[in-house]
């Protein structure tokens, strides 16, 4: 699933761009990807676009962002890569306080009982895309293309 979310995002850079679902199922299957993982692509999207944003809103009107620590049966599907980097787009102020939550919040609902580091780039992506500002696109650019062996500081 986390795949076709990368490519969606590659493919069209703005909400605007994407077509009807029935026509992005098709051009995922022309992709080469499998009918459950665009099942699962689609569903988790079309929950992602009925989600209520008010009560992340009211996280991100707070002024101070408090750390987040990770419950542990979050800690237990995150891989230990894919926690530092949730706290390092946590702790730099990549993410706002209620981005952070929407993002473990997403990461929770697919059904990967292994997240890597690359599925939480790839959820923060969709975070990020959904909100369709020219700050967020420069961050999504820097998350989607930055090499991935440097360093998170």
């Amino acid at each position: 699933m986390f795949d076709v979310l990368a490519f969606l995002f590659e493919q069209y850079f703005s909400l605007e761009n994407c077509p009807d679902r029935g026509t992005l199922a098709k051009q995922l299957s022309a992709a080469g990807f499998d009918e459950d993982e665009i099942g699962e692509a689609l569903a988790w999207l079309n929950e992602f676009d009925e989600l209520d944003n008010a009560p992340y809103a009211l996280l991100d009107a707070r002024e101070a962002v408090l750390p987040r620590l990770l419950h542990p049966r979050e800690a237990n599907r995150l891989q230990p890569e894919a926690q530092a980097f949730f706290h390092y787009l946590s702790s730099s102020g990549a993410l706002g306080t209620g981005q952070r939550e929407m993002l473990i919040d997403r990461l929770m609902q697919s059904n990967a009982q292994s997240i890597d580091e690359e599925a939480v780039k790839r959820v923060a992506l969709m975070v990020l895309w959904r909100q369709g500002d020219d700050l967020a696109n420069l961050l999504i650019e820097e998350l989607l293309f930055a090499e991935s062996d440097g360093q998170m500081h």
